[in-house]
Parts: structure tokens; C-alpha cells; sequence
């Protein structure tokens, strides 16, 4: 008689075993771990909140996999590309060029946690967690590469990071730290708590939104079928930020302060800008600012809340940059649009400009006096 699941699915995920011809210390050094002063059993109390086995995790990503593979195979052939607006190409480039690598980059990632861990949950985890980012990783090479005969700029897919442009070296800067250089709880906190839940977990849900209000059916099917992995391998923080709240809840406290808002002036670069100047206006579902009150913002105060956690020390000041923080940053790329791999949108005709002064009542004071020569037209893309 077969067993069910919960009946044998706690021995598979915590095999573990003593050590007779090394030290722990040495099989898991501090270095990789990052296991300091707290003692090896706080992490005996880790626990994942998906359960899933081998057997569940391959039937359902072939189920994704069919779907994926057939709205592709559809859009290819009724040439959605084409019709699309400038401004959401734009995006579009913008996110296959700096996201696709570091896909590639999370698999590193979640090959440490599989080795390196400290505890035998948290490993087993990790293995469906690097197989999720070599699919996320692959996917945008594939779809990245179809689209290669409409726009040569989806080439930056993946020669993005292996270039100086200045844009990808922000975004590279940030990932090699809290995924190739980090230890596994730091890049738990960083990574998987932070950027994937905090962050990206939403955001992917908001972007397939707007690609399939847009018309881009084939980028929504994209953001769609990766969000709903990392939504699981995200929660990989919060048991981790648990046991450091038993143990040492100050190394917890500069992690997360320093993740936010190293998290949240990437956003400004890579989210803002699309939300209120690439996104075609009649589409528009709420600005940036809306969307990290809504989502970002009361989302991190609960976790902070929940937990024990104070406000960062520079909260204030965040909360301001929600203002201008991002159209400072969109202003410094419009400027250097040669530089750039993508064509930034200017995104201020005078509806445009309504819109902005509406959702940001400051904007008028702070936004180039050059962008409004001509109130009735959109400035050109060149």
C-alpha cells in the first residue's frame, strides 16, 4: 500500500548525518553557511512553508511548461510584436537585458543553499529552488531569442552582463553581492525575503497585468509562469529570519535595512520609469508611488512589525524619494539615452503631464523645462 505524502515526507526532507572523518565546521564553514553565533540546533527549528515533493514539483512544472511552450508557439505566429507601443518595448528591452542574468545568477544561489544550508530542510528546498531559476533563466533566453528578428536589442538578454554599459553594472553590482558573494542567510534575507518576495513577487504579477493590457500576451505567459515559482522559493526568508530573531536579531535588523533600500533604488531605475512614463497612458492601472504604498511599502512594515523589527533608520527619507526618487532617475536616462540599450520613453505629452501632476503634486517644480516646449506633443524618440 502506498503511503501517503505526509506520512513519509518529513524523514526525505531531514536526512541529514553525523560526521565522523571531518568537523562539521569544516563540511559547512561559517563562510558559506552564515551560521555565526547562534548554535547549529537553533537551525533544527527551520521549516519551509511549501511542502512538495520530487514527484509534485516535476507534473507541475510540466504542466507550465505545456502552457508556455503553446501561448509562445500561438503569439509567434499572429505577430503581436509589431503592434505594440514604443513605451512598452522599451520595458520590455529594459527587463530582458538586466533581469535574465541574474536569473542565471539566482541558480548559484540556490546551488549554495543546496550545499551549503545549515539546515536539511532548507537544502532539500533549495534543489527546487536552483531548478526553478534554471528554468526562469532559460525561459527568457528563449523568448529573448525569438524575438531577435523583430529588434536586435534582445540580444542584451545575455550579453548584458558581460558589457560596461552603466545601467546593467548597478544592477549586476547588487545581485554578485547578496547572491554570488553572499552566505546562505544573508542571501536569504537579501535575496529570497526581500528582492523575490518583497519585491519581485508582486512587481511580476503587476508586469504580466500591464503586458496583457498592452497586448503582449506572450511577455504576460513569460512573467506569469516564473511568478508563480518564485512565490514559493521566496518564502525561504521568513523561517530564516525567525531563527535570527532568536539568536541575533541585530545582524537580522542591518540585513534587512540594507537589502530594502539597496532593493528599493533598483526599482527606482528598472520599475519606476515603466510605470509612469513607458506604460501607455490609457493603461495605466496606478503609478509607482500607488504601487510601493499599496504593495511594497505596508508589506515591509507588517513583516517588520510582525517580527519585532524597527523601521529602517532611514525610513523618512524613503518615504520621500517616493516622490521624485524615480523621476530624477528616469530624468538622468532620458539625458543618456545614446548610452543606453534600450530607448527610453519620454512619456509627457499633455495628458501624460496631467496625469503626473495628479498622482505627484510636485512633479511640475522638478521635471525639465525642455519635456514641455510644445504642450501638445509627445517628445519624439530618437
Amino acid at each position: 500500500m502506498l503511503l501517503n505524502r505526509d506520512d513519509w515526507y518529513d524523514t526525505s526532507r531531514d536526512l541529514d548525518w553525523t560526521f565522523t572523518y571531518v568537523e562539521a565546521s569544516d563540511a559547512f564553514p561559517a563562510r558559506w553557511s552564515g551560521v555565526g553565533a547562534e548554535s547549529a540546533d537553533a537551525w533544527q527549528a527551520w521549516d519551509e512553508p511549501f511542502r512538495v515533493s520530487y514527484r509534485d514539483y516535476v507534473r507541475i512544472q510540466r504542466e507550465k511548461e505545456s502552457g508556455v511552450k503553446a501561448v509562445r508557439s500561438a503569439m509567434m505566429r499572429a505577430g503581436v510584436y509589431e503592434k505594440l507601443d514604443a513605451g512598452h518595448v522599451a520595458a520590455s528591452h529594459l527587463h530582458m537585458g538586466t533581469t535574465c542574468m541574474v536569473e542565471q545568477m539566482a541558480v548559484t544561489m540556490q546551488s549554495r543553499f543546496c550545499r551549503f544550508a545549515p539546515s536539511p530542510r532548507w537544502r532539500n528546498l533549495g534543489v527546487f529552488g536552483m531548478l526553478d531559476e534554471t528554468r526562469h533563466a532559460q525561459l527568457d533566453l528563449l523568448f529573448s531569442h525569438d524575438l531577435l528578428k523583430f529588434d536586435p536589442r534582445f540580444d542584451w538578454a545575455q550579453k548584458a552582463f558581460h558589457t560596461n554599459e552603466w545601467g546593467v553594472l548597478a544592477v549586476k553590482n547588487f545581485f554578485d553581492d547578496i547572491m554570488l558573494s553572499a552566505d546562505c542567510v544573508e542571501a536569504s534575507l537579501a535575496a529570497s525575503l526581500t528582492v523575490e518576495h518583497g519585491f519581485t513577487n508582486i512587481q511580476f504579477v503587476a508586469l504580466a497585468a500591464d503586458a496583457m493590457a498592452a497586448g503582449d500576451v506572450n511577455w504576460s505567459n513569460l512573467l506569469s509562469s516564473i511568478q508563480t515559482d518564485e512565490a514559493r522559493h521566496a518564502q525561504v526568508g521568513f523561517p530564516t529570519l525567525a531563527v535570527l530573531m532568536e539568536t541575533d536579531p541585530a545582524r537580522a535588523q542591518t540585513s534587512l535595512d540594507v537589502a530594502f533600500w539597496r532593493s528599493t533604488r533598483l526599482f527606482q531605475v528598472l520599475t519606476g520609469p515603466a510605470m509612469d512614463y513607458y506604460t501607455p497612458l490609457d493603461q495605466r492601472k496606478m503609478s509607482f508611488k500607488e504601487f510601493m504604498l499599496e504593495w511594497i511599502v505596508n508589506h515591509h512594515e507588517r513583516i517588520l512589525e510582525d517580527y519585532g523589527l524597527k523601521k529602517p533608520w532611514y525610513w523618512d527619507q524613503f518615504m520621500h524619494s517616493l516622490e521624485n526618487g524615480h523621476h530624477a532617475l528616469h530624468i538622468g536616462t532620458w539625458y543618456w539615452r545614446p548610452t543606453l540599450f534600450w530607448k527610453p520613453n519620454a512619456g509627457v505629452s499633455k495628458d501624460e503631464r496631467e496625469w503626473l501632476r495628479e498622482k505627484y503634486p510636485t512633479w511640475e517644480e522638478l521635471r525639465p523645462a525642455e519635456w514641455c516646449t510644445d504642450p501638445g506633443e509627445r517628445v519624439a524618440l530618437t
